[in-house]
Parts: structure tokens; C-alpha cells; sequence
């Protein structure tokens, strides 16, 4: 989008169109608003953050439901310290459980208990709803294919 600039400053490189820029600022306006509504109801609701909802989802993909600290932060999109602080209220609430992973001293591996099993299950259902009412309520089921299909091509 081309904003108007004094002529001493640099003009932008390789401006977005406006039809690029209402899509960036779409999906920027939507990726925000669902965020903190899910990190509202699932507190409200469940007393879990995304972020700890994100680490239970991870974790329970893995079938033995266990994998390294620093996997699941890369896959959380979080930093080190934050899957700390994370697994330690986790691990606290007796929803996962962590010990020094063998084959790497230096790691640490957390297994998902019973407990975050079922407290994930439970939060899933405020996830969900959440998800469909903000994303997917409005969309036509033609719509809903489109959008599925750009968003699982591969990058």
C-alpha cells in the first residue's frame, strides 16, 4: 500500500498491493482476535493459557505422549524460558510430568499425564467452539474449501 512521503525519506521497496495489503492486514486482524479470545475462554474457562493448551496439543500427538522440552517450545513457537515457566506450572498442576532425559543430560522430557489428558479433552470443546464461531462461522462451505486448500498447500 502506497503511502505518500516527504521527499527527503526513501520510498518503500516493492510496495504491497492494496489487494495484498487488505490480505495481510485480514489475516493479522484474525490471527489477533482469535488468539485472545481463545487465551480469554480457555483461562476463564479451563484456568490453561494457549500457550499451556499448545504444549498439551503437542504433547498429545506423539504416541508415546512424551517428548524433549526444547521440541515442543520450537513447536509452540516459544522460547526456552517460557517452556519453562510453561511445564513448570504444568508439571505443578499434575498435568504432565518431566524428568532428565537419559540420553541427553542436558534435556529434559515431559510426558503427558492422565490429568492433562483429560483436561486437554476438556478444553478441546472451548477450543472448538471458539475456533468455529470466530474462523469458520462465517464462512460459506465453498468458502471453507477454498481456504483449506491454500492453507495446506505446501510452503
Amino acid at each position: 500500500m502506497k503511502l505518500s512521503t516527504s521527499s527527503s525519506e526513501p520510498a518503500e521497496p516493492n510496495p504491497f498491493t492494496d489487494q495484498e495489503f487488505q490480505v495481510w492486514r485480514g489475516f493479522l486482524r484474525t490471527h489477533r482476535t482469535i488468539t485472545d479470545e481463545l487465551n480469554r475462554r480457555l483461562a476463564k474457562q479451563h484456568d490453561l493459557t494457549l500457550l499451556h493448551y499448545g504444549v498439551l496439543i503437542t504433547l498429545i500427538t506423539d504416541p508415546d505422549r512424551q517428548m524433549r522440552m526444547t521440541d515442543i517450545a520450537e513447536r509452540v513457537l516459544t522460547s526456552p524460558s517460557g517452556m519453562t515457566r510453561a511445564i513448570g506450572r504444568l508439571e505443578a498442576e499434575g498435568l504432565v510430568s518431566r524428568e532428565q532425559d537419559e540420553g541427553d543430560r542436558r534435556s529434559f522430557l515431559v510426558t503427558l499425564t492422565p490429568r492433562g489428558v483429560r483436561r486437554l479433552r476438556e478444553a478441546q470443546v472451548t477450543h472448538h467452539a471458539c475456533v468455529r464461531e470466530l474462523l469458520f462461522g462465517g464462512l460459506a462451505p465453498d468458502e471453507l474449501r477454498t481456504l483449506a486448500a491454500l492453507y495446506d498447500r505446501p510452503a
